[in-house]
């Protein structure tokens, strides 16, 4: 019989002593048991360590990591490190927040080997539904120009969602951005997609998302702001000079890319809008006609979006 293929497990985690055995424990719920289990820890202080040691005594499957010093703190720099030190074949990033379904595993790798695919995503359901197994009405059907529709939010992928081929991973060369405080996983599926993969899907839900609510104070608000923003530079710059979209693709996007903007540079001080306005205008506002031009001008200076 050919060796099972081992499948590489990622949880990134910070503060979630209250929450994260139980992601464990759906873990170790798994129909397909040939995995490994990486945590890494972003420097949690509320006994996260200690619940994580404790899954690793009693099975030599779970490993705990704490990020190292040299590297940036996030959840992003967590999940590169964790893959470093990972062995399997195939890779599951995972949340240290949500529950693993009990063939969440086995469905994807079955599908992932059948395929041939490079990665295989499934669909999630909202935990606070539960009993009710309704999946998130995040859309997941590939057709058309895939990178056009994720990058415009036809299509929504989560870090929760694919089973990838490390093989694939490697070859692409494509991470997550640990510059990216949020809008990470946007930015780095928007990259695997200009590699155009073979993507496999299952509209079912295979792990549930928990929605944990908190309040933002205005110095987080503005550093997510600026993160949102350059993500979508990230993804401009990686764009510019190839050929993915037809010119009607291109100026809608171009569109799309400086609405959202506006909705995330509201917190930034009036310095830094002048000087996001003045990168628009010398690269993704270039091509649109004067009457687009003119209202993307006062929408920047509108008085009522304050300072």
């Amino acid at each position: 019989m050919p060796e099972p293929i081992l499948v590489s497990i990622i949880i990134p985690t910070f503060n979630r002593a209250r929450l994260i055995g139980q992601t464990l424990d759906s873990v170790l719920s798994q129909s397909y048991s040939f995995w490994e289990c990486l945590v890494v820890d972003d420097g949690s202080t509320d006994g996260t360590e200690g619940v994580v040691i404790d899954y690793v005594s009693k099975d030599s499957r779970f490993q705990y990591h704490q990020r190292p010093i040299t590297r940036p703190k996030g959840a992003n720099a967590c999940r590169n490190y964790g893959f470093e030190m990972s062995r399997g074949a195939c890779v599951n990033w995972f949340d240290s927040d949500d529950i693993m379904l009990p063939n969440k595993l086995e469905k994807k790798l079955n599908l992932l080997l059948d395929s041939g695919a490079d990665f295989v995503v499934s669909k999630g359901a909202l935990h606070e539904k539960l009993p009710e197994l309704e999946p998130i009405p995040w859309p997941l059907h590939l057709e058309g120009n895939i990178l056009f529709n994720h990058i415009c939010g036809r299509i929504a992928f989560v870090t929760n969602g694919p089973l990838f081929r490390r093989d694939f991973l490697l070859k692409s060369d494509v991470l997550f951005d640990e510059r990216l405080q949020v809008r990470q996983e946007w930015e780095f599926f928007n990259r695997l997609l200009m590699t155009k993969p073979h993507v496999e899907v299952l509209l079912e839900p295979l792990y549930l998302f928990r929605t944990l609510g908190s309040g933002v104070r205005r110095s987080d608000s503005i550093l997510k702001a600026k993160s949102k923003i350059l993500a979508e530079q990230f993804t401009f710059k990686n764009l510019r000079g190839k050929s993915f979209f037809s010119r009607d693709e291109d100026l809608f996007y171009r569109k799309q890319t400086i609405n959202r903007c506006f909705g995330f540079y509201k917190p930034l001080s009036l310095s830094y809008k002048m000087k996001l306005f003045f990168v628009f205008a010398k690269t993704v506002i270039v091509p649109l006609n004067y009457e687009v031009i003119k209202s993307y001008f006062a929408k920047f200076f509108n008085p009522k979006d304050g300072k």
